[in-house]
């Protein structure tokens, strides 16, 4: 009997026709265990007697030619069912134990058929790496962990490539590997079933050896207060106005966050990168990270072409939410590691709003949020990134220097200059006023402070640097609305006349 007649039949069909044949099917048999019961038998020559009420099969006899298909048989087969009840009886019993046998024999073709599978493609592809006999390939980048315990080792910059390689959770336990890790060795490319290549050899971490070491967390390292000068005043060049004049009205101590503050247009990012070449050329030990998100393309280009030595990771405003985030992310996790490791890390931030307003877009709108429909991890995340600032006491320092929007009230940069408030040891402050007038640094010398300078500068220059920002607001007069601007212009005047802060305090 064909099994495609038998398929077009239901259960109760199928039943009968076995029960006619002297079996018996288990009421949990599925269908296609009674079609290859019945098989079975008609195949060894049982004839179908016709069901009570019911016409006989159209084919009652044996197909021969499905044989073929049909696989290897139980030896035990039963015998043909007869007319007389004796015969039917000996059949009963030789299904019987036939049927004990069905329902093994279906599970074994039907239900392990996606487990053995799965175990061809899983010894499919063990075979296909062991058997990969060719070059291995060189890569090299930051580490990107997921929350399975995997990442990829990213190549090109901070953004997800096709190029990344895969890093196993083995390797990464096996190495105590975290977020932000540089890490050079071999891959193999991707299979068939895969779209990354993956991770064959691990040679460095962190310019290191590829060996396991008890490393601090960053987290459990001791935070104190910056006890050395950031000195940013050029002495071959005495032209670079901006870094004078920060060293003489908020200066800087290493390890400390500075929040540079001001208007839209005030010149923060050309203050900035004035700060980028600064540290390069007065600190060769501190490593520059400048970190742009949301800029014009021709600005990107502008910063990667100032920093030497450090290294610049930047988005412009085309480019989505998420990849904002997931640079801002993975350069301070980079930053942190060199901390880790004992280095001097500067990190120029432009800007923190620019983060909050990437995080604002990427939360659903189902967190709690402030006034003006701002989430409120938008604004704990831009917080928690720059509150990474610090001096510690075991070795290395992060030193974090971000700009903020500060005008607006209810919309997102007046909730975010309202949560920065006293996060910084250092605040600089800009005049937009100052700056239409076309004055560089656009500083407002009064507003700009520096807490902590004491502790980092002796007694009888933080004596005469008070005096100095006296003389300045002095110059401007009392209740003149443009103070900023005449203090500004003395402090420009006085540092052009003078060729050193040196000589200026003297």
């Amino acid at each position: 009997m064909r099994r495609s007649t038998l398929q077009r039949k239901d259960r109760g069909e199928l039943n009968q026709i076995a029960a006619a044949l002297g079996a018996k099917p288990s009421s949990r048999a599925r269908k296609d265990e009674i079609i290859q019961l019945i098989i079975d038998l008609t195949a060894d020559g049982a004839r179908i007697s016709q069901p009570a009420g019911e016409s006989p099969p159209a084919e009652a006899a044996p197909d021969r030619s499905d044989e073929a298909d049909q696989g290897p048989r139980s030896t035990d087969s039963a015998p043909a069912a007869g007319r007389d009840g004796d015969q039917k009886g000996e059949g009963s019993a030789a299904n019987n134990r036939e049927e004990s046998r069905a329902p093994d024999r279906g599970e074994d073709e039907v239900d392990p058929g996606n487990r053995r599978r799965r175990r061809r493609n899983r010894d499919r592809d063990r075979d296909r790496d062991d058997s990969w006999d060719g070059d291995p390939v060189a890569v090299a980048g930051r580490l990107d962990l997921r929350d399975e315990g995997y990442g990829f080792l990213r190549v090109d910059g901070c953004l997800p490539n096709r190029n990344d390689a895969y890093v196993p959770v083995k390797t990464i336990r096996q190495y105590g590997l975290r977020r932000g890790d540089h890490l050079t060795g071999t891959s193999r490319p991707a299979n068939r079933a895969e779209k990354n290549p993956a991770l064959l050899t691990l040679e460095s971490i962190n310019d290191g050896p590829a060996v396991f070491s008890d490393r601090p967390q960053f987290e459990s390292l001791t935070p104190i207060h910056a006890v050395r000068r950031l000195t940013l005043e050029q002495p071959e060049d005495p032209d670079a106005i901006a870094a004078r004049l920060i060293d003489l009205v908020a200066p800087i101590g290493i390890g400390q966050r500075v929040l540079v503050s001001g208007p839209r247009r005030s010149g923060a990012s050309e203050l900035l990168t004035s700060l980028i070449t600064a540290i390069e050329t007065n600190e060769p030990d501190i490593f520059v990270m400048g970190l742009f998100l949301d800029q014009r393309p021709e600005d990107i280009t502008e910063v990667r072409r100032c920093v030497r030595n450090g290294d610049v990771a930047a988005t412009s405003f085309d480019q989505t939410p998420e990849e904002h985030v997931q640079t801002a992310e993975m350069t301070v996790e980079r930053v942190k590691r060199l901390v880790e490791s004992g280095r001097n890390v500067a990190v120029v931030l432009d800007s923190l709003t620019s983060l909050a307003q990437a995080y604002n877009a990427a939360l659903s709108n189902a967190g709690r949020a402030y006034s003006g429909n701002v989430e409120s991890g938008a604004v704990h995340m831009p917080k928690k990134l720059f509150g990474a600032g610090r001096n510690v006491s075991e070795s290395g320092s992060l030193t974090m220097i971000a700009s903020i929007v500060s005008d607006g009230s209810s919309s997102l940069p007046g909730v975010l200059s309202d949560e920065f408030v006293g996060t910084a040891n250092t605040e600089i402050r800009l005049d937009r006023w100052a700056a239409q007038l076309g004055l560089f640094p656009a500083i407002d010398v009064s507003a700009s402070v520096s807490r902590d300078e004491d502790r980092f500068i002796d007694a009888d220059e933080v004596q005469a640097l008070q005096d100095l920002r006296r003389s300045f607001a002095d110059s401007s007069g009392d209740g003149d609305p443009g103070a900023v601007v005449k203090a500004l212009e003395t402090a420009l005047s006085k540092l052009r006349g003078a060729p050193s802060n040196a000589d200026l305090l003297r």
